[in-house]
């Protein structure tokens, strides 16, 4: 009986993961979109899409558990075909793309976008922003907690390293890694 239950109970949580897979999914086919079949979306995914954003998500794509995407008014998310994308943040106001063959790190983020901010007097808008695009290339590969902001292209067949801020373009076949050598020895 116990084993029954526990089956029963498995078949339901599926069920209901399912479920919420799906409604999540749903956000992601608004006008305009082009979704392809085999998009897998994990789970604990955390959604802000507007009905006027689009996507343009090739075969194959991944993103998988606990990612925080933001595809605002008439912003842009593309996805290449095989790509995998987990436990990272998208914030999309303008237009970000993502080449084919991606593997995307935990805590990687991509900004389209800053605060707006004058110098004199200074001041920094919470509510409007200059609004840019990303773009990534093909076969790119960033380790954890990477940051790449506004107005950035990445070339393809690159490796960013863990803990880079990409704020310049990256050329093609480029390896980029932080510099530890020029971390002072304090004791």
């Amino acid at each position: 009986m116990k084993s029954a239950l526990g089956f029963i109970f498995s078949k339901f949580r599926n069920f209901a993961k399912a479920c919420i897979n799906q409604h999540q999914r749903s956000q992601f086919f608004t006008s305009g979109s082009r979704i392809h079949p085999s998009f897998r979306l994990g789970s604990d995914n955390f959604l802000d899409i507007t009905p006027t954003s689009t996507f343009d998500i090739a075969e194959n794509v991944t993103l998988n558990q606990s990612n925080f995407i933001t595809v605002k008014p008439n912003g842009k998310l593309t996805i290449g075909k095989n790509t995998y994308i987990t436990r990272a943040t998208i914030s999309c106001l303008g237009a970000v793309t993502i080449g084919e063959n991606c593997i995307l790190g935990e805590g990687m983020k991509i900004f389209d976008h800053n605060h707006h901010y004058t110098k004199e007097p200074f001041s920094v808008s919470k509510t409007k922003f200059s609004i840019g695009k990303v773009k990534i290339g093909n076969n790119v590969w960033t380790g954890a907690n990477v940051v790449i902001l506004k107005d950035v292209t990445i070339g393809n067949n690159v490796i960013l390293g863990a803990g880079c801020v990409i704020h310049k373009d990256v050329p093609d076949n480029s390896i980029i890694i932080n510099k530890q050598d020029q971390m002072k020895k304090i004791l």
